[in-house]
């Protein structure tokens, strides 16, 4: 598996094997994580405020992201000020969660190395 799979599917970094989040999502507990990834037991918040950094990735992806539909809406749907960012609330509000839990991935996935050699403790 490939670190772009592994970010999306929200896997391990370093089996990409386990899960990061558990499941099912549950909406009072958006980034509800693992402790311990269950192939590999690596310790996914290896020390508190750990994924303070994942704020820094999801401020960039969310300002460049939110720029491109203001410009989308103003310029080629031709829409005014006001529309344009009464449909950036909308799209905010809806990707809130997933820009949370992919900022967390992409930067868990930056930090840890993978290890191919890893050998899982529980079958998955």
């Amino acid at each position: 598996m490939s670190i772009i799979k592994s970010i999306w599917n929200y896997k391990c970094p370093r089996c990409r094997k386990g899960d990061l989040f558990t499941k099912p999502f549950v909406l009072s507990k958006p980034l509800s994580m693992h402790e311990r990834c269950d192939c590999c037991q690596l310790k996914y918040e290896s020390e508190p405020g750990y994924f303070f950094g994942a704020m820094f990735v999801s401020y960039i992806m969310t300002g460049w992201l939110f720029l491109g539909i203001i410009a989308f809406c103003m310029m080629v749907l031709g829409w005014g000020i006001n529309a344009s960012f009464a449909m950036l609330i909308v799209i905010a509000a809806l990707l809130y969660f997933w820009i949370a839990r992919i900022s967390r991935s992409i930067f868990i996935n930056v930090d840890v190395k993978y290890d191919k050699n890893i050998q899982c403790t529980k079958k998955l």
